[in-house]
């Protein structure tokens, strides 16, 4: 149960209710601890959710594929906003406020279970990060890659070997620095494990990366 199983119709209504707004790569769709800004609809593009920390740097919690949806704890729970939004790329987002996406939200159960059971693998997927903080670098790269969905890419191609990401965003997801993530990515191809260019990855090795992932 997914945002991608959401029927085509549901959709463009939903992105009635609301105005629509573009971003280019970069800019802030809303920022962390501000007020709701309502349920913002990815219609188009890709986004991540991150938070920000007093010394400037960034902790990525996951990243959405249109279509999707975040903003949806702050709509359900009225308080403030949990974590930051930015666009990936140039992105075209719909805020539905409040209210309304909380009538429309009642008046659509199954739509009300997909959100649910997004926002549960939100959390899963952040508890899986916090649990890798106390492996070294490798291991949590190589841990990301076999399992980048459960990581938090939200990206509707759960079984593709092929992860477009970048090596900063790399970085933030797994608390390093991006020089780190490209040295072990290197040696990763190198040693036949994966395949990579600019702005993706191709894993080749699944049975490799996993022995990675599983020294202690």
């Amino acid at each position: 149960m997914s945002y991608e199983t959401l029927h085509k119709d549901t959709w463009k209504t939903l992105f009635s209710l609301g105005v629509a707004r573009e971003f280019e790569a970069g800019e802030v769709i809303y920022f962390q601890d501000e007020p709701g800004v309502g349920l913002v609809c990815l219609e188009q593009g890709k986004i991540k959710n991150c938070v920000f920390f007093a010394d400037g740097t960034e902790k990525i919690l996951c990243i959405l594929e249109a279509p999707s949806m975040t903003g949806e704890t702050a709509v359900i729970d009225g308080g403030s906003t949990i974590c930051s939004a930015i666009a990936v790329c140039k992105t075209k987002v719909v805020f539905i406020p409040v209210e309304t996406a909380r009538e429309f939200l009642l008046s659509n159960p199954g739509l009300m279970m997909i959100i649910m059971n997004t926002m549960a693998k939100k959390m899963r997927s952040i508890q899986m990060q916090a649990e890798d903080m106390a492996s070294n670098i490798p291991q949590r790269l190589a841990r990301m890659l076999l399992n980048c969905n459960k990581y938090g890419m939200f990206t509707h191609k759960e079984k593709e070997k092929h992860l477009i990401i970048t090596h900063d965003e790399l970085a933030n997801f797994l608390g390093t620095t991006r020089p780190k993530i490209t040295e072990h990515l290197n040696i990763f191809m190198k040693q036949g494990l994966i395949e990579k260019g600019r702005g993706y990855i191709t894993i080749k090795n699944v049975e490799g990366l996993k022995k990675i992932s599983q020294t202690s």
